[in-house]
């Protein structure tokens, strides 16, 4: 199921929560080969004993999976220094569907309507997914239920920026007693690879608010 190339996020179980980046380089029955381990913060590596024990997950088909792990020892691969990860099919645990990690987050935004009902406006996200996203807007702003937008939003990824070109449709207008109300947005068409973006994004900011609160 774990193909190479697959990207892991790799938690480590100790009181000292770590997550670390990598890549699967290859795959040889219950065994995962993959390269040295990015720690998220640091940008840097770190010593892996055999016996470091893991929560790996992993985005695959539409979905995000878990599964616990520990490194059982190190090869080359191509002349690539690599960690061997252990992998029980049977323990893969799916946590959520992509289209449903929903996460807060204030993102810049630039809309404008497809067919020129409205002028062009900037404003902040309130949530995103990789299937929508909910934006804030003014009091008097109206649009139609399935009206498209055109969408450009920034994204904000490991070390670069990303502009993500998006054709949306409003979904409904939520009022509040607060100075904006909230658009909910649906994506129609996009760039998967920008799809793929938000996603892990949505991903890594899921943890990141796990981890805090077991902090």
């Amino acid at each position: 199921m774990i193909k190479i190339g697959t990207f892991l996020q790799l938690e480590q179980i100790k009181e000292e929560r770590k997550t670390y980046k990598c890549r699967v380089i290859e795959t040889k029955k219950d065994k995962l080969y993959i390269d040295y381990p990015i720690e998220e913060q640091t940008k840097r590596s770190d010593i892996f004993p055999v016996g470091t024990h893991f929560q790996v997950h992993f985005i695959e088909n539409n979905s995000v999976y878990s599964f616990p792990s520990e490194i059982i020892g190190k090869a080359k691969i191509k002349n690539i220094p690599t960690l061997i990860l252990s992998v029980e099919v049977n323990n893969l645990e799916k946590i959520q569907r992509r289209e449903f990690v929903r996460v807060e987050s204030l993102l810049d935004v630039s809309v404008k309507s497809v067919d020129q009902k409205f002028d062009a406006f900037t404003t902040v996200t309130h949530d995103i997914s990789g299937g929508g996203m909910a934006i804030l807007v003014d009091k008097n702003f109206n649009v139609k239920q399935g009206e498209l937008l055109d969408i450009m939003l920034v994204l904000p990824l490991e070390q670069r920026i990303e502009y993500l070109h998006i054709i949306g449709e409003a979904v409904r207008i939520q009022e509040r007693n607060e100075d904006k109300n909230i658009l909910s947005v649906k994506f129609n068409e996009m760039d998967i690879q920008d799809q793929q973006s938000i996603v892990q994004y949505c991903f890594t900011r899921q943890l990141e608010d796990r981890r805090k609160g077991l902090s």
